[in-house]
């Protein structure tokens, strides 16, 4: 299913567990009978420690 706005997700910070607000890019989702699915990534940075941090999405 296709997103038409960005999606806001919260993790942790693996370093010092510190929630994390990112945002992930519109996308088409996952479409089992289309094989043009590419995993993409963004990256965002802990504001509380600096650790990078690395999203996959589709």
């Amino acid at each position: 299913m296709a997103q038409s706005d960005p999606a806001e997700v919260h993790i942790g910070c693996p370093e010092c567990e510190t929630s994390i607000n990112a945002s992930v890019p519109p996308g088409p989702g996952i479409d089992e009978e289309s094989h043009a699915n590419r995993l993409q990534g963004s990256e965002t940075a802990c504001r509380n420690c600096g650790h990078e941090l690395e999203l996959y999405y589709y």
